[in-house]
């Protein structure tokens, strides 16, 4: 009795599993959801503050940076292929908070929106759904809230979108785990 395998299907199950060690998908939903509740907890407060907005988003991304390298040099050594690109866009993060157009942006576009664009990179390496979605969402939404309500209201509004981005790392979390269930 002979078994083929088709090539495609075993790199394509090899990737999955590599991305589940590093935790590629929950760990950026994971960071965006408690950027977010830090951002709605400091703009609830004080709603004309603008340096959370520059700070926080880089701040995640420097964490999740420190956290996937850290957890590459402790996971098995399959786990070292990995490139989820949070350098280059904690890179991004810090070159637009520098930038006087970094202010603007955060000013007019909101907060929510460079968590968003740093999904949106993320997602341009992995192709996956659960980044993509998410990050639309911060980048359609942020303006909105930003330009059109209230600066009472922005608190609150980020703090939903915190929670949504939770449960969807909450979802990654299980997916990868059943992942990794199966491989051994």
């Amino acid at each position: 009795m002979t078994t083929t395998v088709d090539a495609t299907s075993l790199l394509a199950a090899t990737e999955a599993r590599r991305r589940a060690q590093r935790r590629a998908t929950s760990l950026p939903l994971t960071g965006t959801a408690a950027g977010l509740a830090i951002l709605a907890v400091s703009l609830w407060s004080e709603p004309l503050r603008f340096w959370p907005g520059l700070l926080v988003p880089s701040l995640v991304y420097l964490v999740m940076w420190l956290v996937a390298a850290r957890r590459r040099r402790r996971g098995p050594a399959w786990t070292t292929e990995g490139k989820d690109r949070y350098g280059m866009v904690l890179l991004v993060l810090v070159l637009l908070a520098c930038f006087p157009g970094g202010l603007l942006l955060t000013r007019f576009a909101g907060p929510a929106f460079v968590l968003g664009v740093g999904l949106l990179l993320l997602d341009r390496r992995s192709g996956d759904p659960l980044l993509r979605g998410p990050g639309i969402a911060l980048v359609v939404t942020s303006p909105l809230i930003a330009l059109v309500l209230s600066p009472v209201l922005t608190g609150p509004l980020l703090l939903a979108l915190a929670i949504g981005c939770g449960a969807l790392a909450l979802v990654a979390h299980r997916r990868e785990a059943a992942i990794l269930a199966d491989l051994g």
